[in-house]
């Protein structure tokens, strides 16, 4: 048994046409989705794959395929339950997003962009230095 979920995008970018193909006698279904809705099918999807990752390991970072983002709104702010830091931002393509750091991951976290922003800065002053 195989099935195709075809998503369209519309010309004008402000809604998608979800085609669900129907099994046997059973009609294809159209189903007409707005940028709010398909937002919420994200986090719904999302929410149901948590779930059912649940039991399983979670996968190494290294070598995974990801989609950065650069234009983006953020907010770190502390989380009560860990003693973390929330880093919470907005994914282009998933929504806001939220990150729990622990405490010991929040200072891996900040000697990683403190050892950054020096190598950018020693970058900087030798790009101007003749060899």
């Amino acid at each position: 048994m195989s099935s195709k979920i075809d998503l369209t995008l519309s010309e004008d970018n402000t809604t998608v046409q979800m085609t669900l193909p129907g099994q046997g006698d059973e009609p294809t279904v159209e189903v007409p989705l707005s940028l709010d809705e398909v937002t919420s099918l994200i986090t719904v999807l999302g929410r149901l794959r948590q779930t059912m990752m649940a039991d399983h390991e979670i996968p190494p970072i290294e070598g995974a395929t990801f989609t950065p983002v650069t234009r983006t709104r953020w907010a770190l702010q502390p989380e009560a339950r860990t003693d973390g830091s929330l880093l919470a931002f907005q994914h282009p393509a998933y929504g806001p997003v939220g990150l729990v750091l622990a405490p010991q991951d929040a200072d891996r976290l900040g000697k990683a962009l403190q050892l950054h922003e020096q190598m950018r800065r020693d970058q900087k002053a030798s790009r101007g230095k003749l060899n």
